[in-house]
């Protein structure tokens, strides 16, 4: 049986990520009003990100105010950023 303060607060944010750098990440997503913002992370304890994933769709999970996860987002989802080579 677990405990009320084992409980972790989870988010998940989809954008492009755009910068890492000394254990923060940034991230470009719209918000509710259809602007683009930069969203800055810390990043989780033992997270490793792949340097390819720079300029590309992902979806982050965010616990507790830090990033617990990134994956990168195969193709690029209508509606979302524009990362044509045309």
């Amino acid at each position: 049986m677990s405990s009320a303060s084992d409980f972790k607060e989870a988010t998940f944010i989809v954008g492009r990520l755009v910068r890492i750098s000394k254990r923060k990440a940034e991230i470009e997503s719209e918000d509710e009003d259809g602007e683009l913002s930069l969203l800055k992370f810390r990043l989780g304890d033992e997270m490793n990100i792949d340097i390819s994933t720079i300029g590309e769709d992902v979806k982050a999970v965010i616990v507790d105010g830090k990033i617990g996860r990134i994956t990168p987002i195969p193709g690029n989802p209508a509606g979302n950023h524009e990362n044509s080579d045309a």
